[in-house]
C-alpha cells in the first residue's frame, strides 16, 4: 500500500487537473525526501509547464522541461491535489484522511501550480522518495529497475507471465506476486485478493501448478484490477477492510469474517514476510476442486 490502482488514481488525477499547468513555486519540508545529483534541485521546475505524468508499477514520475521526478510513495506515502481553480484529488495511502487540512506534519512537499492549485505529498513513516534527473535520463532509470511488465499494461501478457512464472518454479505463490520483476503493480492487497478469486493458496509453490492454474491466475489479476483501479484502491484503513463482508475487497483485511464464495471464516498468516489473508476451504493446500458462487465467477476468463 499504495499498489498499482492508488497510484494509477493518483497519475489520472494529475492528468486531469495539473498537466500543462505551470509550477509558480513549491516548499520542501522533508528534504530527505528529495534523492538528486549536486547540480539539480526542485528550482529547476520552477516556472515550467508540468509537461506529462507517467506510471509503471508503483513509480509515478512528472515530466517538467528540465527536470523529472520519479516518485515511489512506499508504505504511506499520499499524494494530494486541491485548490480553488481545480476539482480536486487524492490518493495513495488513507492515513491522514485524505480531508485533513494541509499543511500537516506529515506533509512531505508541496509543489504549486497557477492559477491556484496545489500538488502535496505526505508520508507518516518517511520511506518515501522523490528521484530528481533530466528527464532524458528517466528511461534508462526505469529500464535499471529491471520491473516486470505493468500489470495493467498490454505488456502483461499471459505468455510473459507463465515465463516469468518459470523462472521462480521454487517461489512461493504469494512471493512471486509480490516480485515486481515478475509483474510491476502488485503489492500485499492485490496478491491476496488475485489468489483468492484464483482459489489458489498463497503458499503453494509455484512449480505446483498446473498449465489452467498458471492461466487462472493470470486472469484472477486482470479481474481484481478491473475492480480495483476504478474504485482508486481497496479500502483498507489500520489493516482492516473498511467496506461490509461482500463487497471488494473480498478477502484482504478480512481474517475472522466469512468467506463470500463458501462461508469459512478467512485466515491470516504470515507469508513471505507479509500479513495474508485467504480462504483455507476455497484456497486448497492442494489443487482445489473450484467453488462457484453467484456473486464472483469460480474460474475468471478473459
Amino acid at each position: 500500500m499504495p499498489e498499482l490502482p492508488e497510484v494509477e488514481a493518483a497519475r489520472r488525477g494529475i492528468a486531469e487537473q495539473l498537466v500543462g499547468r505551470t509550477c509558480i513555486s513549491y516548499e520542501l519540508y522533508r528534504p530527505r525526501l528529495v534523492v538528486a545529483p549536486p547540480d539539480l534541485t526542485l528550482d529547476a521546475i520552477v516556472d515550467h509547464p508540468l509537461q506529462a505524468v507517467g506510471r509503471w508499477g508503483k513509480y509515478l514520475w512528472l515530466i517538467f522541461p528540465p527536470c523529472a521526478l520519479l516518485i515511489h510513495l512506499k508504505l504511506t506515502g499520499q499524494l494530494v491535489g486541491c485548490g480553488t481553480s481545480i476539482p480536486g484529488f487524492a490518493a495513495g495511502h488513507p492515513v491522514p484522511p485524505y480531508n485533513t487540512s494541509l499543511p500537516h506534519k506529515s506533509t512531505a512537499l508541496r509543489i504549486d501550480f497557477a492559477p491556484d492549485a496545489h500538488l502535496y505529498l505526505t508520508d507518516v513513516r518517511h520511506f518515501a522518495r522523490v528521484q530528481l534527473l533530466p528527464p532524458a535520463e528517466l528511461p534508462a532509470t526505469l529500464r535499471a529497475l529491471r520491473l516486470g511488465p505493468d500489470a495493467a499494461s498490454p505488456d502483461f501478457t499471459l505468455e510473459a507471465f507463465h515465463a516469468a512464472l518459470a523462472r521462480r518454479r521454487g517461489t512461493r505463490l504469494k512471493a512471486a506476486l509480490l516480485d515486481q520483476h515478475i509483474v510491476a503493480g502488485l503489492g500485499n492487497i492485490y496478491a491476496d485478493e488475485s489468489l483468492w478469486v484464483a482459489q489458489l493458496h498463497p503458499e503453494r509453490l509455484v512449480m505446483s501448478l498446473t498449465d489452467d492454474e498458471r492461466t487462472r491466475l493470470y486472469w484472477a489479476i486482470h479481474e481484481v484490477l478491473k475492480i480495483a483501479v476504478p474504485l482508486g484502491g481497496a479500502k483498507i484503513l489500520h489493516g482492516r477492510a473498511v467496506p461490509p463482508v461482500g463487497e471488494f475487497p473480498y478477502v484482504h483485511g478480512r481474517a475472522g469474517q466469512p468467506c463470500v464464495r463458501c462461508g469459512s471464516l478467512i485466515r491470516k498468516r504470515t507469508v513471505a514476510g507479509r500479513g495474508t489473508y485467504f480462504c483455507a476451504c476455497c484456497q486448497s493446500a492442494s489443487e482445489p476442486a473450484l467453488k462457484p458462487s453467484p456473486e464472483l465467477p469460480a474460474r475468471v476468463a478473459p
